[in-house]
């Protein structure tokens, strides 16, 4: 029967998806003759690297230290919870004080060739549970090294974080804490032919996840990536991106497995405030038995696509929207699919104060599995920012979760409430 539904889901995904990526196509060649005078800048090459030289290199530091220069920033935010366990029952709040360092460091090697830093870390203290308080580092902390030589460009790269917070992974409920660390590192290549980048690109990822109840999910995966990019205009670039990747566990509980994801995509800049994205494809896995999770679903055959648009009214307002449909590995089967939507509106209201909203939703349903679950998470977010001076701001931010689980016992909802106060050195 769950086999019947994801056949009927992947075909109607095809017939939705399809016409929307011929249409950007299409928009793409009317763009051609229209906005000749919004191009499309070269991805690889020493030209590409002149171009966009000074995005670091002309940004201030406050200190030098030898070749290298940096740039940091602290905070200090103070956050209420009413359900830090994402509880069904019982539910526990708490006040969260957050104290956070940020740096930016770069080190220009050569005139074309750059090495960065970017780390974010801070300590979550929480003033009544205090045993849940920890050490967090930002998603985007990364270092990367960009070398130009000729017609290609290579990147070397190492993302790292590391997160407690369980309402990050939409598949659990009833938990306090999820410590998880997940670094990847690897190079893509990209090889500059005016019109066609041709790219290859490696990563492998560890995610180690630490407690006694989920840990599991430790598992480490190789991801080969070829992609070739074409001018499909000045305003247009589309192509095709494949993606072979191995994912083994540590532990014999869910299922090893290798996959491939193939599609097109486009990338449409089609006005000067105007920029549309999207990207169609087949995702296959197939993957081993014998795992104690008694997840029966042994191979994997759907449709991932996603889509999204950038708009910028005017000079006050602009506005992002995104969807798509994915296949994430599960957590008590061997793979969720995640069928999302977001909205993003930001007002800047003054030179000194701006408002932003956004409003969410997830469908997340396990392929099989003893606790296979579907859910629908909703959420929505309001925030408020003030620059007080050039180099600081108070943002005062409202942040609601709420998950209807086809299992009672997996529903919650959150509320969390932030007052931040940030200073650029």
């Amino acid at each position: 029967m769950r086999s019947q539904l994801y056949s009927s889901t992947t075909a109607q995904w095809v017939s939705r998806a399809l016409p929307l990526v011929l249409f950007l196509l299409i928009l793409g060649v009317q763009e051609k003759v229209s906005a000749q005078g919004i191009e499309r800048e070269s991805l690889a090459g020493e030209s590409a690297e002149m171009a966009n030289k000074g995005s670091d290199t002309n940004q201030p530091y406050n200190l030098q230290v030898g070749p290298v220069t940096l740039r940091t920033d602290a905070s200090v935010s103070t956050s209420y919870n009413d359900n830090i366990s994402i509880a069904h029952t019982g539910r526990q709040g708490d006040a969260i004080i957050i104290p956070a360092l940020g740096l930016h460091a770069l080190w220009q090697a050569t005139d074309l060739n750059a090495l960065t830093l970017d780390l974010g870390v801070g300590y979550q203290w929480y003033t009544t549970h205090s045993s849940f308080s920890s050490v967090y580092v930002t998603p985007n902390s990364a270092a990367q090294f960009n070398i130009y030589t000729g017609d290609f460009k290579i990147n070397l790269h190492d993302q790292f974080s590391y997160s407690s917070n369980p309402i990050l992974v939409g598949q659990l409920s009833n938990i306090n804490q999820f410590p998880v660390f997940d670094n990847t590192a690897g190079f893509n290549v990209d090889w500059d032919l005016n019109d066609i980048i041709v790219s290859l690109g490696y990563d492998h990822q560890n995610q180690w996840v630490y407690g006694s109840s989920y840990n599991y999910l430790t598992y480490q995966t190789d991801t080969v990536t070829p992609k070739i990019t074409f001018e499909v205009s000045k305003t247009i670039d589309a192509g095709l991106v494949v993606a072979l990747s191995s994912m083994r566990y540590n532990q014999n509980v869910l299922n090893n497995n290798t996959s491939i994801q193939a599609g097109p995509f486009v990338k449409a800049q089609l006005t000067e405030n105007l920029a549309v994205d999207a990207q169609l494809g087949g995702d296959f896995a197939n993957y081993n038995t014998g795992g104690s999770s008694n997840s029966t679903q042994s191979s994997l055959a759907g449709v991932y696509a996603s889509a999204g648009v950038s708009h910028r009214i005017n000079d006050i307002f602009s506005e992002t929207f995104t969807a798509g449909r994915q296949f994430i590995p599960g957590v008590n089967s061997n793979y969720t699919q995640r069928i999302y939507a977001n909205y993003g509106f930001n007002w800047q209201a003054t030179n000194y104060f701006t408002v932003g909203t956004n409003l969410w939703w997830e469908n997340l349903a396990d392929s099989s599995g003893a606790y296979g679950q579907n859910a629908n998470r909703y959420g929505t977010g309001l925030s408020l920012a003030y620059n007080i001076t050039d180099r600081s701001n108070l943002g005062l931010s409202y942040d609601y979760v709420l998950k209807d689980a086809n299992q009672s016992a997996y529903s919650y909802s959150q509320n969390v409430v932030t007052l931040k106060y940030l200073y650029r050195f």
